[in-house]
């Protein structure tokens, strides 16, 4: 046996594994020797556009919209001065410049929180003036409905990013369960709602083509470019974009700006070189659960559940988990949820509990998502739109039909595990006994066991 040192909760434990497991960690790249450089390079040779100050008229109301706080600070510390020099410099006033932060169906960020993230000097420049606000993505008065494209997709954004003269989206890429690259963040993270459940829906997380990391040709990821180019066509201008390609902490091994999907495919390639690694397909997954990752603690049942569930998503070639093997995660999670940060989460998993099929709950996603006190949280009192657990659900279905079990190992709550078809056991000792009476007693094992606390990455899957 071997001894791996894997996340769980705020600390560390041992694990012992058997010899020839595969232990996959993501590694970091060669970060930029001069990002600030590289930024103003990429803002003055884009991809597929003009240099930025090219695009910059004196008088011009200008949207920049940026990925939320769920990410680490430094791309955008490092970018957002950069942009705004540049349209400072070509004659815009501070009170035409607004900051959108790019939440979707997350919650609203509180002052320190975006001071935090934004820094000091851009936070007190912008906010003082009302220039940084939160995307709301319930409020009609801040919205703007463009059309529907033809698979369905609705596409209703941010009226302040569709209605600017000129509208910037500063994002980063890396390996992600949703899309297989993150990226054009636009189409999401200041999208409506009702826009969200058009391509958040089951049948496009369940579908074969998108429960993959294949970016390349996963369902998903072409239902966003579609909603991306009915918007723009409909705004009747393009939207720059400055990616950053990041490693651990945020800290950046490339910038590209210029127009989507252009700017894409150098990012992806980037990206390539370093989120993809070799892996045999397993009979036994064990993942290591940080005490926060994704979107909040994972005392949270539901943000447990998916640390569980989604690694299996992010393949190539071949599926990582096996049909009917097993994952085993690792936290201490107490099961238990804030009602105040994460209002409906509880009432969608006792709908589930009740439900033969996570696909049942769809029928319960437009009623649970229209009721007047989970809105009026999500509008004033910083907490997750109500929609936000459907899709977590939809999203994790696929390794719950896949495996023949889903491990919590540690969780101090096991009733609460099992409401979700996740089966608890008391430690990773229980947790591998329950494993190996499933899948025999020498299984082919991948552990990632700094999955979230480092960085999200692919498995290339071996052919058998």
């Amino acid at each position: 046996m071997v001894a791996v040192e894997a996340d769980f909760g705020a600390r560390k434990i041992s694990v012992d594994l058997p010899d020839h497991s595969t232990v996959i960690e993501f590694q970091n790249p060669k970060f930029l020797d001069d990002p600030d450089a590289e930024v103003i390079s990429a803002l003055q040779k884009p991809i597929s556009s003009p240099p930025l100050a090219e695009l910059v008229r004196p008088g011009m109301t200008v949207a920049i919209g940026f990925d939320d706080p769920t990410r680490p600070p430094l791309p955008w510390q490092t970018i957002l001065p950069k942009v705004i020099d540049v349209l400072t410099r070509g004659g815009i006033k501070d009170k035409d410049i607004s900051l959108i932060c790019a939440n979707g169906a997350h919650r609203k960020w509180f002052p320190d929180e975006l001071k935090r993230f934004l820094g000091d000097e851009l936070f007190d420049r912008f906010w003082p003036i009302g220039q940084v606000i939160n995307h709301d993505c319930q409020n009609p008065d801040g919205l703007s409905l463009l059309g529907t494209t033809e698979r369905g997709g609705y596409v209703e954004h941010n009226r302040r990013f569709v209605e600017a003269d000129l509208s910037i989206y500063v994002g980063t890429v890396s390996a992600t369960y949703v899309g297989g690259y993150s990226g054009t963040g636009a189409v999401t993270g200041l999208a409506s709602a009702n826009s969200l459940a058009s391509h958040h829906a089951h049948r496009f997380w369940h579908h074969p083509k998108s429960t993959t990391g294949d970016h390349r040709t996963m369902m998903y990821r072409g239902m966003k470019a579609e909603v991306h180019d009915y918007m723009e066509k409909a705004m009747g201008k393009r939207i720059f974009y400055v990616n950053s390609v990041v490693g651990v902490g945020g800290q950046m091994a490339g910038v590209f700006a210029g127009y989507s999907p252009e700017v894409e495919a150098p990012c992806w390639d980037l990206a390539d070189t370093f989120s993809v690694y070799p892996s045999p397909q397993a009979d036994v997954m064990v993942i290591g659960l940080s005490n926060w990752f994704a979107y909040g603690e994972a005392d949270n049942t539901l943000i447990a559940a998916i640390g569980c569930l989604n690694p299996a998503r992010i393949w190539l070639n071949r599926p990582i988990l096996r049909e009917g093997g097993v994952v085993i995660g690792l936290n201490p999670s107490a099961g238990q949820i804030d009602s105040t940060m994460y209002p409906s989460y509880q009432e969608v998993i006792d709908l589930y509990d009740r439900h033969h099929d996570i696909s049942d709950l769809a029928e319960h996603e437009l009623e649970i998502s229209s009721r007047p006190d989970y809105l009026d949280l999500y509008e004033n009192g910083n907490s997750y739109h109500p929609r936000h657990p459907f899709w977590l659900m939809y999203i994790g279905h696929y390794t719950l039909q896949r495996a023949a079990a889903v491990i919590m190992a540690g969780t101090k709550n096991p009733g609460a595990f099992r409401k979700l078809g996740i089966t608890p056991c008391r430690d990773f000792d229980h947790a591998w006994q329950t494993a190996t009476k499933i899948v025999g007693q020498s299984p082919t094992t991948v552990a990632a066991p700094t999955f979230w606390t480092r960085r999200q990455f692919k498995f290339d899957v071996a052919d058998a």
